[in-house]
């Protein structure tokens, strides 16, 4: 594989399109997001316009296999089999080229994530069951959770089992709550693992490098958000006070939160910073999330990441 698009591929021309795309999908908000707001200064093409954090890729496609408005509506499991980590992300354009000898272009950001280099080895899995409708079934209620869901579940590094959970009691899950841990992995699963003490846990924590832990079964309680326990999944995300996501970090939470919602049915409104949560009760509040998802301690912060990568 090799990276390509965003304003600074110079290997694409200034005018260069894509294959799969239009101007006018810069009016669609199913695609839009895929582009950066104004072209680039001197381009204009869709190539160089490119949102390089976005998750898209480019395979040589043969399009009576694969027709085009077959893969427009189209997501795609991409993975490192040498880490096992792997996100959703959308095909946008043919290439690379035959005479690389590769097969597999990513987008910067979506390589990162996956902790990939170029002429590493990628593996891409797209079939019609992962295509989008271009008109969206009439969402039917059931109960529990099945099959259908379009994502898969991320790989779980480790399942390490927390004693500070409890049954839900019949509750449904309905909203998911996003923390900090404020501190290392190790200290942050160390803690979870005390039953005297604080007696605090949390469904997942994902690490630095993207890898995912859990810790309680999601069909249990955890004791992360006090007062909102009961109908909520939380996950922690390893950092500091003042850090921000890394890249292979919110690659995974992406990918988890998406499964989630799928799974549970819960709105996309229904995620929340922990200090935001509603029916959260701390005496004094907390400033978790802290700046993960953004400089700004606010619920308009973490509902603005949401909003531009989930």
């Amino acid at each position: 594989m090799s990276t390509f698009g965003g304003p600074q591929d110079l290997g694409m021309a200034a005018d260069e399109d894509l294959a799969l795309f239009t101007k006018a999908d810069l009016q669609n908000p199913k695609y839009a997001y895929l582009f950066l707001p104004a072209p680039p200064p001197g381009t204009s093409g869709l190539g160089r316009r490119l949102n390089p954090d976005r998750y898209y890729f480019a395979c040589r496609w043969n399009y009576a296999e694969t027709p085009k408005e077959f893969l427009r509506r189209a997501l795609a499991r991409v993975e490192n089999p040498a880490n096992g980590r792997a996100v959703d992300a959308r095909p946008v354009d043919w290439g690379p080229h035959p005479s690389t000898g590769r097969v597999a272009d990513l987008s910067p950001g979506l390589a990162a994530a996956l902790g990939l280099d170029t002429d590493d080895i990628v593996r891409i899995t797209i079939s019609a069951r992962r295509a989008i409708p271009v008109k969206a079934p009439l969402r039917m209620s059931r109960a529990g959770h099945g099959s259908s869901n379009p994502h898969a579940k991320p790989v779980i590094k480790q399942f390490i089992k927390s004693p500070n959970c409890s049954c839900r009691n019949g509750a449904s899950i309905d909203k998911i709550v996003l923390h900090c841990t404020e501190g290392s992995l190790a200290s942050a699963l160390a803690e979870f693992q005390k039953a005297d003490g604080r007696q605090v846990s949390a469904h997942y924590v994902i690490d630095r490098n993207g890898d995912i832990y859990q810790m309680v079964s999601d069909s249990d309680r955890s004791n992360h958000c006090m007062g909102a326990n009961q109908n909520s999944i939380g996950i922690e995300h390893v950092g500091s006070e003042t850090d921000s996501l890394t890249a292979p970090q919110a690659a995974a939470s992406v990918a988890l939160i998406r499964w989630l919602l799928q799974q549970y049915d819960i709105p996309r409104t229904n995620i929340f910073g922990h200090d935001f949560a509603p029916g959260y009760s701390r005496p004094g509040g907390t400033s978790c999330p802290d700046r993960l998802f953004g400089p700004v301690h606010s619920q308009a912060t973490v509902a603005a990441w949401v909003e531009a990568n989930v």
